[in-house]
């Protein structure tokens, strides 16, 4: 693939043509396009008008090249076809005539030749390869949809791969999930995208899913636990395998055989594979459930017996997983003053137990309950938690008035205590926290870890109709918690949802070392989600990067998907199938698990 065309007294590689008179064409195309090539690639691609005919002169004139190419690579395979026998016995001239030199320096100028020899032809080979793949990529980046021959012949932009799925044949690029482009330009995207979650064929009861609750476990795999209504309300859990190519989801796994699950919640037991499981069996009186679990090498999931651990239960109960296979269980508690007595004490409580998750072949064992404390003194709701360390964590939560006149010193409808594993105690080890003592009717919240002992605590202020975000600090040394920075305004407008999450994990037996070394190059990042409310309301996302000292900065806005009158249930064309949808959104940089 060399001619002699002179450059200063070198022959110029035919490929270097090639690229000159394709990347000079393809600026001048793209350019009238409103793409831009600076150093690395193209940044971004819109074809229109005149343009359009631009881009097909470059394809044709790719393709004329690929012709080229092709009959060149076909003569040259002729020939070497032909020079085989030749060739060998004259490898073995060289070799013999090498071995038979009289002095060093004969030896050496023969195997210096022999070797040139050999570079000669293997240049050859990545010149032809190098021609091909650019022909190739850049008729991608015109929209060609039938692809390349192989891998060899195409280049891939950032955040893409590899795939055989094309409408002619070949393999072509595809952007990863959670980016947008035609695989040549993958770009983060501005706006979620509604994936199937469940799937039910013909003749098989629609999935009614609510209660849907997502956590992530080790093997970039995330769980999602909810009611089927369709089914009597029994508890389900579904586990899906993130990947570049998306989510791949299995069978939905039943939680309760013998009674309802309602608000079923699931986390990891720390170093195995293990489960925890909670909902109560009654959306209004019911009795709190804890189970254990376990996954097994197959994929699947084996539960053990259920254990009671408290009653009267009206409200979600939060999860966290704690060293040596404990778990710390938050729920609202209602007390009897007395045998028979109507009257309630209320309380925040919590529970620490532990669990048997056992080996492969034998079943999980029954949860043992270590025991229980208040976090505090009222009727509690609409509890979050969020680790700090893997003993430490904290609890968000909205809590009535202690005293029965409401007299209390402000309002305590924005509270955040911590919480401290100490031996075989949790202990709350400091006052209560109010964002907001002044405010009343606080209601959707989350708080999500940032690192560097701080914490954002995420509400919605039903009296002023906004969402308020403020991050927070635990000072080691005096254990107590103080605001350093907010609250602030980040939504207005009434949201019946609020969620976060981020990059900074507690857990580092949940991520790859990869991942970590790709978090501690690039940052984290933090996401918040706020639901929409009614038929055709869009959720909201917003998703910043994380400073060293733990507070978001760098924000940017996600329009999410917007919301039908049944908001996890549609109809195929076909009116066979029914699927279950959420919101599935990658964050760039996020451990692939929930990347």
């Amino acid at each position: 693939m060399w001619e002699p065309i002179s450059n200063r007294g070198r022959p110029v590689p035919l490929r270097t043509l090639f690229f000159i008179l394709l990347q000079v064409l393809a600026s001048q195309s793209l350019g009238i396009a409103g793409t831009k090539v600076k150093h690395g690639g193209l940044k971004h691609k819109t074809l229109h008008g005149s343009s359009s005919l631009r881009a097909n002169y470059v394809s044709d004139v790719a393709n004329g090249f690929n012709a080229l190419l092709q009959q060149l690579q076909a003569r040259d395979a002729l020939r070497d076809r032909a020079d085989t026998a030749e060739g060998g016995e004259q490898l073995r001239l060289v070799e013999k005539v090498i071995q038979t030199a009289k002095s060093r320096q004969d030896k050496a100028a023969l195997e210096d030749a022999l070797e040139m020899e050999e570079e000669s032809r293997m240049e050859k080979e990545n010149a032809q390869g190098e021609v091909a793949s650019f022909v190739s990529t850049l008729k991608a980046a015109m929209g060609y949809q039938g692809g390349a021959a192989s891998c060899r012949e195409l280049v891939c932009g950032g955040h893409a791969f590899y795939t055989n799925r094309t409408l002619m044949g070949g393999v072509s690029c595809r952007c990863e999930a959670g980016y947008e482009g035609d695989g040549i330009v993958c770009n983060p995207p501005t706006s979620f995208t509604e994936r199937p979650l469940i799937y039910t064929g013909a003749g098989a009861s629609p999935v009614q899913a609510v209660d849907l609750h997502v956590s992530t476990l080790r093997d970039n795999t995330v769980a999602v636990t909810f009611r089927d209504v369709a089914r009597n309300s029994q508890g389900f859990v579904i586990l899906g395998q993130a990947s570049a190519g998306g989510m791949r989801w299995g069978k939905p796994v039943l939680i309760s055989e013998s009674s309802p699950a309602y608000s079923p919640v699931l986390v990891e037991l720390m170093g195995s594979e293990g489960l925890a499981v909670a909902f109560r069996t009654k959306n209004r009186g019911g009795e709190g459930v804890l189970l254990c679990g376990r996954r097994d090498l197959d994929g699947g999931i084996k539960f053990g017996p259920p254990r009671a651990f408290t009653r009267l239960q009206a409200q979600q109960t939060s999860l966290i997983a704690l060293p040596d296979s404990r778990v710390a269980l938050l729920f609202a508690e209602h007390l009897p003053r007395a045998p028979e007595n109507e009257t309630m004490d209320m309380y925040g409580g919590s529970l620490l137990a532990r669990l048997s998750p056992g080996v492969t072949g034998s079943l999980p064992g029954v949860p043992q309950l270590l025991g229980k404390t208040h976090f505090a003194h009222g009727a509690v709701s609409r509890i979050s938690v969020a680790a700090l360390s893997p003993k430490q964590f904290v609890v968000a939560y909205r809590q009535a008035s202690p005293d029965a006149d409401g007299s209390s010193a402000g309002s305590l409808d924005a509270s955040v205590s911590l919480a401290e594993l100490w031996g075989s105690e949790l202990v709350f080890t400091t006052k209560a926290v109010s964002l907001e003592p002044d405010q009343s009717q606080i209601w959707a919240r989350s708080v999500a870890g940032l690192g560097n002992n701080a914490f954002a605590y995420t509400y919605h202020s039903g009296t002023e109709k906004v969402t308020k975000q403020a991050v927070l600090q635990l000072d080691p040394g005096t254990h107590q918690l103080s605001v350093i920075e907010g609250p602030t305004v980040i939504s207005s407008g009434f949201t019946p949802f609020v969620s976060s999450v981020s990059t900074v994990a507690q857990r580092e037996d949940q991520q790859t070392s990869s991942q970590l070394a790709l978090l501690q190059s690039h940052g984290h990042r933090f996401f918040t989600f706020l639901g929409g409310q009614g038929s055709g309301a869009r959720g909201q996302g917003r998703l910043c990067t994380v400073s060293q000292d733990g507070l978001p900065t760098v924000c940017r806005e996600l329009l999410g998907c917007s919301y039908p009158e049944a908001p996890l249930l549609k109809k195929t064309k076909s009116n066979i199938e029914k699927k279950a949808y959420i919101d599935n959104y990658r964050i760039p940089l996020l451990p692939s698990g929930v990347r």
